[in-house]
């Protein structure tokens, strides 16, 4: 199914938290991006794509495992944070691309694994993103994507989303969303949709690495899309006014974050099985040997 497209199927939003992401939200999402190469089953001399690589997060915990990563993005600005990571890293052999995860710039069956950590699940036409990871995969190699579950079964983000609406009472209760990948069934119809098998949709929960409410506060605002871009509506000045609001909410309803602050997040895997398979350019026919 094609969905609608959002602000976040755009680079602006993430070229403009690109700095603070990199400094905050990695520190979070790198925890999945460790189980989902656990999922992978990844090995040396194996090849690696990784689709949405925002700042790296994943592809520098690949680079450790494999002998090629390649990781595209659409956002200049977090890959030009990702390459200078790359070059204080002296990892030749991990290369980075912009592009569309939606038509992905690489040869058929080029990679053993291929990921797409918290990127696909905002794609305008997610059938396609998950198309093209078919396509860039060998036969027998495994692709796994991820996408928050809904908030109702994540603190971190309930707390987030009431200290916000502490800040704006207008903002509406956030809803399920249930023609999205925040939905099991739907990633799971999707990905199954591409053509891969053996298609698990597993739940994983990690902590939120703070214990305190300003610094789990400033790592949201710093690295969150969604209130730096709330921010810059605002102007700084309308910003700091309300933000007392946000910290007294927290304050008063987590007093205490210790174990308490996790987020839940659906980690989709699947096999691309069978034998070499020839894919005609003009009509996009595939046939399997």
């Amino acid at each position: 199914m094609k969905t609608r497209p959002n602000v976040y199927s755009t680079p602006s939003p993430w070229d403009l938290v690109a700095d603070g992401y990199a400094r905050t939200t990695m520190r979070v999402l790198g925890q999945y991006s460790e189980e989902a190469i656990k999922m992978a089953n990844l090995a040396r001399g194996t090849s690696v794509l990784d689709v949405a690589c925002g700042p790296g997060t994943l592809s520098l915990l690949a680079a450790k495992k494999v002998s090629e990563v390649k990781a595209i993005d659409f956002s200049r600005r977090m890959l030009s944070i990702f390459k200078s990571r790359l070059k204080s890293n002296s990892l030749p052999h991990v290369k980075v691309f912009q592009g569309d995860g939606q038509a992905l710039p690489f040869k058929n069956e080029s990679f053993d694994a291929a990921f797409s950590m918290f990127g696909l699940m905002f794609f305008p036409n997610r059938p396609k993103g998950f198309a093209e990871l078919y396509r860039m995969l060998k036969p027998g190699g495994r692709a796994v994507v991820s996408s928050w579950a809904p908030i109702s079964r994540s603190p971190s983000m309930k707390a987030m989303f009431g200290a916000l609406r502490a800040m704006n009472p207008d903002l509406p209760e956030p809803q399920k969303a249930m023609k999205s990948l925040e939905n099991p069934k739907v990633f799971k119809e999707e990905m199954s949709g591409a053509g891969f098998k053996d298609v698990r949709i597993i739940a994983v929960r990690k902590p939120f690495p703070t214990t305190s409410v300003k610094t789990y506060w400033t790592m949201m605002v710093d690295g969150s899309a969604p209130i730096v871009m709330l921010r810059k509506k605002l102007g700084e000045k309308t910003w700091k006014e309300r933000e007392k609001l946000a910290l007294d909410y927290l304050a008063k309803h987590w007093p205490s974050f210790s174990g308490r602050l996790t987020s839940d997040a659906w980690l989709g895997v699947g096999t691309k099985l069978g034998t070499k398979t020839i894919y005609t350019e003009v009509s996009k026919v595939s046939k399997i040997l």
